[in-house]
């Protein structure tokens, strides 16, 4: 980050120190930081899902994992779920408005790695002896 960039930050938002910033930013990140969070997100800002629908929409994630990830999420404010007193039980997931208004930063995290993950790769191919790339950047 140059100065002229820290300093546009500045003026925008002008009474945020730089570590409340720090902070904040890293509170939203670790909102998403498990393995499976922006999957679930991304699938449930398509339409409300039933649980096995979004078992088996977002891959290869265990039934455990998928509950702690969707029960995360709900903790979090960031997903809805809705039970229906049905035989056999009914369950849907959905973004809540909490979640809806994280769609714009996700879309603009992926934007910025559309644009930019190829000068990653490329940074990391240029250093002698540079390590792979974590796996999150090699599928993406």
């Amino acid at each position: 980050m140059t100065a002229d960039d820290t300093s546009a930050i500045s003026r925008a938002y002008p009474n945020a120190s730089e570590l409340e910033m720090i902070r904040g930013t890293r509170a939203v990140v670790d909102l998403v930081a498990s393995k499976w969070s922006v999957d679930v997100l991304y699938l449930l800002a398509s339409g409300t899902r039933r649980y096995s629908e979004v078992f088996y929409e977002v891959g290869e994630i265990s039934k455990k994992t998928l509950t702690q990830t969707l029960r995360a999420l709900e903790r979090d404010g960031l997903i809805a779920r809705r039970v229906y007193a049905e035989v056999p039980p009914k369950v849907e997931y959905s973004l809540t408005p909490l979640g809806w208004s994280l769609t714009g930063p996700l879309m603009a995290m992926y934007e910025w790695a559309a644009e930019h993950l190829d000068d990653v790769e490329a940074s990391r191919m240029a250093e002698v002896g540079a390590a792979p790339a974590p796996a999150a950047l090699a599928a993406a």
